[in-house]
């Protein structure tokens, strides 16, 4: 249903679904048409995917395409897929030993 592509892809990037209205122009009376299973105009659609800086995919059906990515997350990726595939069990461990941040380093202290 495009109304719930619609709320995900806001809460995805930040925003609301009126933030993203008001920003095209559009009158956020809108989402009730959508919420009740009506699909809104391609002329629509396409503003808020602009506006968004999303890829029409995600926006209509949700899929989260390469091209929607920041580049910060696409630099990410191509390391991830230069890892060899023998390390990378090794590579993600390690990520996620270091994704808490150790109480000695909170507020900029380091004991």
């Amino acid at each position: 249903m495009y109304y719930d592509n619609f709320k995900t892809a806001c809460k995805n990037h930040g925003t609301s679904l009126t933030v993203v209205l008001k920003g095209i122009g559009r009158s956020t009376g809108l989402t009730g048409k959508w919420k009740d299973g009506s699909d809104p105009s391609l002329a629509i659609v396409c503003e808020m995917a602009e506006y968004m800086g999303i890829s029409l995919d995600e926006l209509v059906m949700g899929k989260i395409t390469a091209e929607s990515l920041p580049a910060s997350d696409m630099e990410w990726l191509d390391i991830i897929h230069r890892i060899p595939e023998d390390k990378q069990q090794m590579c993600k461990d390690f990520l996620k030993t270091h994704m808490a941040v150790p109480e000695k380093y909170h507020q900029g202290k380091r004991a």
